[in-house]
């Protein structure tokens, strides 16, 4: 057999392999959709039942509300008699102690004022010295001030070379987990444009050659941008072996794509 036909062949074992899953894929969704219908319409259901519960509990609610209310009318007018005798005769109690207490405040006013007065002539005597004392303490803490912002400046300095490096090997970090990810099962391969025919014909050479690696399908355009669909027989390191690949620039990562740029054919 050719390797014309060969590829004829494998072409439709792809195809059928692909109407075979779309197939199920349908079928799937139909079952969804029916379980979908069939859910909602217990649901409508039970929020009607409910509907009804909470319909007549709030009939029972008002009723308990509208008794409660009639109490609590009953009970504000008993208070409100109260309150007004209470009212009378704290009134009167406050008459007799507002004069008492008028009267202590006149005396606690005189020796207030006395008390002003050598409070005024100590504190004019504090102030001085303590004004004295903030001078002394004022021109050590700007000294010291000055060295504390010079040694922050120079720990500021080792701090962003530290955080620097830190990142750095956060990032190769990072690069190397992503490489080692495993995929199994369909994978969405994306070579944005502009594709250069040469290493896309040595990339798709190179991706036949990677065991438990199927590829199913190729599309787009050379000015637009491929997209090749792979299928992964078993668990592998596929981004790890995309940046193996000979025509391979970078390999990226984007949700569950996996963005393939091609060094440039010199």
């Amino acid at each position: 057999m050719s390797d014309k036909a060969e590829a004829k062949r494998k072409l439709r074992e792809v195809e059928e392999r692909i109407k075979g899953e779309l197939k199920e894929v349908g079928e799937r969704v139909k079952r969804e959709a029916k379980e979908a219908k069939e859910r909602a319409k217990r649901e409508a259901e039970e929020a009607r039942e409910r509907a009804r519960r909470e319909a007549e509990e709030a009939m029972e609610r008002a009723k308990r509300e509208a008794e409660e209310a009639k109490k609590a009318r009953e009970a504000e007018a008993r208070a409100k008699k109260e309150a007004e005798w209470a009212a009378r005769e704290r009134a009167k109690r406050e008459a007799e102690e507002a004069m008492e207490r008028a009267k202590r405040e006149a005396e606690e006013a005189k020796k207030a004022r006395e008390a002003e007065a050598r409070a005024k002539k100590e504190a004019e005597w504090a102030a001085r010295e303590r004004a004295k004392r903030e001078a002394e303490e004022a021109k050590e803490r700007a000294t010291r001030e000055a060295e504390e912002a010079r040694k922050a400046e120079e720990a500021e300095k080792r701090v962003r070379k530290e955080a620097e490096l830190a990142a750095k090997e956060r990032a190769k970090r990072e690069a190397e987990e992503v490489s080692a990810e495993i995929y199994e099962g369909m994978v969405e391969l994306v070579i944005p444009s502009p594709v250069d025919l040469g290493q896309m014909k040595k990339l798709e050479e190179a991706l036949q050659q990677v065991q438990d690696l199927r590829l199913l399908l190729i599309g787009g355009s050379l000015d637009e941008g491929i997209k090749i669909v792979v299928s992964a027989g078993k668990p592998i390191p596929l981004v790890s072996i995309l940046r193996e690949m000979p025509p391979v620039e970078q390999v990226v990562k984007k949700g569950k794509e996996i963005q393939v740029s091609l060094k440039a054919n010199l």
